[in-house]
């Protein structure tokens, strides 16, 4: 008798426990935009990209509303042409690692660091930031590009590394998909890339999902993507994925949980370029990040 009032007792107690256990602290969002027309830069004028502006100030519109009532803030870092080298927002290399490692170590286990990216990007995925020169140039008089306007993959991802919670990378450019592991399980169409392969161990394989890095890239790792006079192909549909009304500027009913998932196959069947053809720069295919999980955003 004793021992059945003991073992009550304690199936008392836990159930006690487990009933005044506080319900998880729901997190903070933060979206870093960066974009760059390279207006006043000495890249040929053919060049200068009309929609990567307004994709960023419409995409950090679209997550406010998205998150509004949340615990939710935004930074945009904007390459115009009336660009000032002191402006710590102004997107050169220095300053974009500064703040992402800012924003890195501010964070918690249930936060989420959104980071959007519209501009050029090279071959191996390396992003094309604003020089640390006052007459903004990109390239040398020999024709060379100078190596201090690249942000590579691998320096972003180490920009992340003090990451406590999730990463999203919203990656609009060139050859974006080199930011993307291929598994199973993922809807890339790219294949390893041996000099990256460091990155996509630590953040990609089984058992390193404890700083999850969710990605979502305009296109492969060995195509061009493009935009229109408003926007990039990409981010159009990702916006409309969001439910953010531009026209009227304001957010829409989605039925739809929205998670990166869906936003994926959102932009795959809505974005207004073909996904395959024959001449590279006619189409482009958008990669995400492959495995179990999914982030959830609303």
């Amino acid at each position: 008798m004793k021992l059945h009032f003991l073992m009550l007792l304690s199936l008392s107690l836990f159930l006690g426990c487990e009933l005044i256990t506080p319900s998880p602290t729901e997190g903070k969002t933060h979206h870093l935009a960066i974009a760059l027309s390279y207006v006043g830069t000495n890249i040929r004028s053919d060049d200068y990209l009309d929609g990567t502006l307004p994709d960023a100030i419409e995409l950090e519109k679209a997550f406010d509303a998205l998150f509004a009532g949340k615990e939710h803030t935004s930074t945009l870092m904007l390459q115009d042409g009336n660009d000032d080298l002191d402006d710590l927002l102004l997107p050169t290399k220095a300053h974009v690692i500064e703040k992402i490692e800012s924003l890195s170590d501010a964070m918690d286990e249930q936060d989420i660091l959104i980071i959007s990216y519209s501009g050029h990007g090279m071959e191996d995925g390396s992003l094309v930031l604003y020089p640390p020169r006052n007459d903004g140039s990109i390239f040398s008089k020999s024709g060379s590009m100078y190596t201090d306007v690249l942000l590579t993959v691998e320096e972003l991802y180490d920009a992340l590394d003090s990451a406590k919670g999730s990463v999203l990378l919203l990656m609009d450019s060139c050859y974006s998909g080199n930011f993307v592991l291929e598994s199973e399980t993922s809807y890339s169409l790219i294949e390893r890339n041996a000099y990256l392969q460091k990155i996509y161990d630590q953040y990609f394989t089984e058992g390193s999902y404890t700083r999850p890095v969710f990605v979502l890239a305009a296109t492969t790792y060995d195509n061009t993507a493009s935009e229109t006079a408003s926007h990039g192909h990409f981010t159009q549909a990702l916006l409309e994925g969001l439910g953010w009304d531009e026209e009227n500027q304001r957010q829409r009913e989605v039925d739809q949980t929205i998670s990166v998932d869906y936003l994926y196959q959102y932009v795959y069947y809505h974005q207004d370029i073909a996904l395959n053809s024959v001449n590279s720069w006619e189409y482009q295919h958008p990669t995400i990040t492959g495995g179990p999980l999914d982030l959830i955003l609303r």
